[in-house]
């Protein structure tokens, strides 16, 4: 099995990314666990071969990214592809931008952006957009669980950043360079980290974030820095992706891990339960820390959901 952390580039498509890890790993077997936006960068995680059953445990995990939000105008698609197509003026002071963030931490529902890949009536909103004829979208299910503002500067300024206790933040010293789109402009821009849930579209956080304040905003740069247990840190080049570079993946599953005896194991690959105490998700090994496969408990025995091995 194989699971890899990589920092995708900017205006690298997630397809792009793939098709480039199809090459350097030498397998049409490649997938990620969640697409990131060509404009954005940062963590991306690929899957190959057998490692791609793991997909459906993973799509669901909280993310967290930095994010710079430009004031003063906006765009179609709420990010800086543009062109601008509307400006309004900033009048608000930091003390304001600080007060309504909060607000997003209560928030239950959000509509999407009109440029994005949901379907309705079996077509993509981005390409009835891109014709001139917009779905009308509804609101979906959102979750902000931190909204923190790290800078408000005159221009976007690609700050460096770098991992702490407390998440990702802008370096003081060193750090990691972060390279942003092309400058639409001289707008004010907020440098703000989100941890947000599964479904949480950024694009809209800026749109959002633009009316609470009483004027237009757009996403100038975005850097995603954690999905899960997985931080930034533990990223690649692409360029540099190679079979050796693989993580385990117990470093990346959000369950618990549980060792099992040579019988134990067997018994799970014939898909026998275990009476093993637990709730919930968990994650089977060997003694050789081989990922086994993923059972979940009721209390009481463990159910085998999905085998990833053959042979204990």
């Amino acid at each position: 099995m194989a699971l890899y952390a990589v920092d995708k580039p900017l205006y690298l498509t997630s397809h792009d990314a793939v098709e480039e890890a199809r090459r350097l790993l030498g397998t049409r077997r490649v997938g990620h666990t969640g697409t990131l936006d060509p404009l954005a960068t940062g963590l991306l995680l690929l899957v190959s071969d057998e490692s791609t059953k793991l997909v459906p445990f993973l799509s669901g995990e909280d993310k967290e990214y930095i994010a710079w939000v430009s004031f003063g105008a906006t765009t179609p698609t709420l990010d800086a592809e543009g062109p601008v197509s509307e400006e309004a003026p900033v009048r608000f002071e930091r003390k304001d931008l600080e007060s309504v963030l909060p607000s997003f931490l209560k928030l239950k529902e959000q509509v999407p952006p009109l440029y994005s890949a949901i379907k309705v009536g079996g077509k993509r909103a981005y390409e009835a957009a891109r014709e001139g004829k917009p779905l009308e979208l509804g609101p979906r299910p959102v979750r902000y669980l931190e909204v923190e503002l790290l800078a408000l500067d005159p221009e976007p300024i690609p700050h460096p950043i770098a991992p702490s206790a407390k998440g990702w933040r802008l370096a003081e010293k060193g750090g990691r360079k972060v390279e942003l789109p092309k400058p639409l402009g001289p707008y004010p821009t907020a440098v703000i980290r989100l941890v947000v849930g599964p479904g949480t579209y950024v694009r809209a956080f800026a749109r959002d974030l633009g009316e609470k304040l009483k004027t237009k905003a757009f996403l100038s740069g975005l850097v995603r820095t954690r999905i899960g247990k997985v931080g930034l840190e533990r990223a690649v080049k692409l360029s540099e992706l190679s079979p050796e570079k693989a993580i385990p993946e117990t470093d990346v599953l959000p369950f618990p891990v549980v060792e099992l005896s040579h019988t134990e194991a067997r018994r799970v690959l014939e898909g026998v339960p275990l009476p093993i105490p637990a709730l919930g998700y968990v994650a089977l090994v060997d003694s050789r820390r081989r990922l086994l496969a993923i059972a979940e408990g009721d209390g009481f025995k463990l159910k085998i959901r999905r085998v990833f091995v053959k042979e204990a």
